[in-house]
């Protein structure tokens, strides 16, 4: 620092001898600085400034980056390099599987199989899109992924990944969210739109002469609420089949957790949710679709649904307005206004699921349950004495682990005043208490009759839009 202080002040110096005005000396004083520092080196100009900031004693801030780079893609040419040992399956399920998963393959297949059928059963409809699952070996399975693979439009591809060294048949479904959720999703939902009778029409987009457009049939609250459903019975099923506490099944962060609160808000909307609506609300209209289902089943029985699915069979196609109509014929009430009319306890808290991490965190005694992280004043959790940090753990009997599971048991409760929780708390354990469902002064409405006939056959175009390719 002394050496460039010099050298400008030698640089002055010659200005003012040379007569240089004194708006001109500057940029050839800032352009002799700039040389010097040049050709005598930033070293000990860097070594003196960070002498300063050390003896300084400044506080410093840390930013620190990473950018993970593991993420795995899967196409057609890449998956046709992977060398597979065998096929086991018929033509529905079908399951490739690479050196030494054999066995693995033959337990997937028979679980999937049963699934498949146990659906079909429940829900009262035949699954016509087959399943191609590929067993596919890693170190460590990747959680960030992009799979895209042409298949016939009657069949869905499922990759399920296995962690070498744990490759029990228990651990790969447990470990792998798209199963079975996604796959019998996925399978129901292409089903509706097969070639079979009953076929339920999708929202189709067309472009043509650099013009494009849609046609919404409205049918989506049905075709995803219907998959949902299935899904979801699907999840409680294999929960049973594993039975495997030790391996918590990673579907819980796909499955939709708020299906009935999120109806009550969404309301007769659902019946115009199109394909081609905003992304933004899309979670709250998948809940909703499902929440639809789960108050069917809960007010008309699981018979209900498959009555819907029996009358859809009967006609060559149905449209939104149509699968509005048998819907209702069936439940006997306008299905609009069944939503309409349909109301859910609001908490008054916000509730987070406990996890091993959370648990451990929090120093809470508990594997399970819903932790209560804010109470609202005067809301139902205030009013039952629940305080911030509470868990509850049961509902009505029924063991609580995560938002669905306490959904269903608020449901369950039907028109009751009140539901007993199992709680616990910190420095005083377990402990029971009620939960009012309804404020005292609610007026709980009943969901009106049906209004509309039957009716077939209606196409809504709602927009013509220019065709960007």
């Amino acid at each position: 620092m002394r050496i460039l202080m010099d050298t400008l002040s030698r640089s002055a110096r010659r200005n003012r001898a040379l007569s240089i005005p004194s708006d001109a000396w500057r940029p050839a004083l800032l352009a002799a600085a700039l040389l010097v520092w040049t050709l005598t080196g930033c070293r000990t100009v860097n070594r003196r400034l960070t002498e300063g900031v050390l003896d300084g004693g400044h506080a410093r801030q840390w930013h620190i980056r990473y950018g993970s780079q593991s993420f795995y893609s899967l196409g057609d040419e890449g998956l046709a390099r992977i060398e597979f040992e065998g096929l086991i399956g018929t033509d529905r399920v079908r399951v490739r599987y690479q050196r030494g998963l054999r066995d693995q393959a033959q337990c997937v297949a028979d679980i999937t199989m049963d699934l498949i059928e146990e659906v079909e059963r429940r829900v009262g409809m035949a699954i016509t899109t087959s399943s191609s699952i590929d067993l596919l070996r890693f170190d460590e399975p990747p959680q960030n992924f992009d799979i895209r693979l042409t298949v016939d439009p009657n069949e869905f591809p499922l990759p399920l990944f296995v962690r070498a060294g744990d490759e029990s048949c228990v651990s790969i479904l447990a470990q792998n969210s798209s199963y079975p959720y996604v796959l019998v999703h996925e399978l129901v939902e292409t089903s509706l739109a097969g070639r079979e009778g009953g076929r339920v029409l999708p929202d189709v987009g067309y472009g043509r002469f650099g013009l494009g457009g849609s046609v919404n049939n409205y049918t989506r609250w049905f075709r995803d609420g219907l998959a949902n459903y299935a899904g979801y019975l699907a999840c409680e099923m294999l929960s049973d089949e594993l039975d495997c506490p030790e391996c918590p099944m990673g579907v819980a962060s796909l499955l939709h957790t708020s299906p009935l609160s999120r109806l009550a808000t969404v309301r007769t909307r659902l019946f115009s949710w199109s394909q081609s609506s905003s992304g933004e609300h899309e979670r709250d209209y998948y809940n909703a679709a499902l929440g639809l289902f789960l108050l069917i089943e809960d007010r008309s029985g699981q018979q209900a649904i498959r009555d819907i699915v029996a009358e859809i069979a009967t006609r060559e196609t149905v449209d939104g307005r149509d699968l509005r109509a048998i819907t209702s014929q069936v439940i006997d009430t306008d299905v609009r206004q069944f939503v309409a009319n349909f109301e859910f306890p609001t908490v008054g808290g916000e509730l987070t699921p406990v996890t091993r991490a959370l648990a451990a965190n929090k120093g809470l005694n508990v594997v399970e349950g819903l932790l209560l992280d804010s109470i609202e004043p005067n809301g139902l959790a205030d009013r039952a004495g629940l305080r911030p940090d509470d868990v509850i753990v049961a509902a009505d009997s029924a063991p609580i682990a995560d938002t669905l599971d306490f959904e269903l048991a608020l449901l369950r409760a039907g028109p009751r005043p009140a539901i007993p929780l199992a709680i616990w708390r910190k420095d005083a354990g377990t402990m029971a208490v009620g939960l009012p469902l309804w404020p005292s002064d609610k007026d709980r409405t009943q969901p009106g009759k049906r209004h509309n006939p039957l009716k077939k056959g209606r196409i809504d175009v709602v927009s013509a839009l220019p065709f960007i390719p």
